[in-house]
């Protein structure tokens, strides 16, 4: 996705007519994509927007023009890559074997989830430093809700 300065948005080459208006006093935006209106909340986190919309969770990293710049100077994808892991079914939480600031390879054991009476242990897909953990240890979670960022 990119957005220009006149705010004109472009998604995998197509431009996109979109407006936006934030509800008063509230993390509510109202939408409005191809003349569609879609109700979103947004709220700022550690480096991340967290955007909610339909009762779906997503997480953006915002890269402006200099990061961008700036990754390509050093070779690398900028804030591009973070691994998000979210629960591939309803459950309890058993354990949380990391926290947010701590270093993982691939494979390393992150969370332990309880559903249907079976625990599933959760590995990190790639090596990396965990960046944010949503639950914790006795919390229930939904399906394809979001319990570990790592980046």
């Amino acid at each position: 996705i990119d957005i220009n300065k006149e705010g004109e948005i472009t998604l995998d080459g197509q431009v996109i007519n979109a407006d936006m208006q934030q509800m008063p006093n509230t993390h509510m935006h109202s939408i409005i994509i191809d003349g569609r209106s879609h109700d979103v909340r947004l709220s700022e986190g550690e480096g991340v927007y967290v955007v909610q919309v339909g009762g779906q969770i997503y997480e953006v990293v915002v890269e402006d023009e200099r990061t961008r710049r700036l990754a390509g100077l050093k070779g690398g994808p900028g804030l591009s890559g973070e691994a998000i892991l979210k629960a591939p079914m309803p459950g309890v939480v058993i354990e949380v074997p990391v926290e947010a600031g701590q270093e993982v390879e691939q494979g390393d054991i992150v969370i332990v989830l309880e559903s249907m009476k079976m625990q599933n242990e959760f590995k990190a897909p790639r090596a990396g430093t965990v960046h944010m953990v949503y639950v914790a240890a006795g919390d229930k979670v939904d399906q394809n809700q979001t319990m570990i960022t790592i980046t």
